[in-house]
């Protein structure tokens, strides 16, 4: 028969917390990375696009790109 103390009970029981909250963790550092990055696709998305509305309009390429 295994003797057990009541301390390493109480840290078996807050293992699977533990592990609980690194799981959390790592998904919601992940999902934020994920979202800089569409944050940065958007951005560059938007850019070049209006970009060629400007060009389509006539606005010279060299201020777009000071300007833009």
């Amino acid at each position: 028969m295994a003797v057990t103390d009541a301390g390493s009970n109480r840290a078996q029981a807050s293992d699977p917390e533990q592990a609980r909250e690194e799981l959390i963790d790592r998904e919601t550092a992940e999902l934020n990375e994920l979202l800089d990055r569409i944050d940065g696709l958007t951005y560059e998305a938007r850019r070049r696009l209006r970009r060629l509305e400007h060009h389509r309009r006539g606005v010279a390429p060299e201020w777009t790109s000071l300007h833009g």
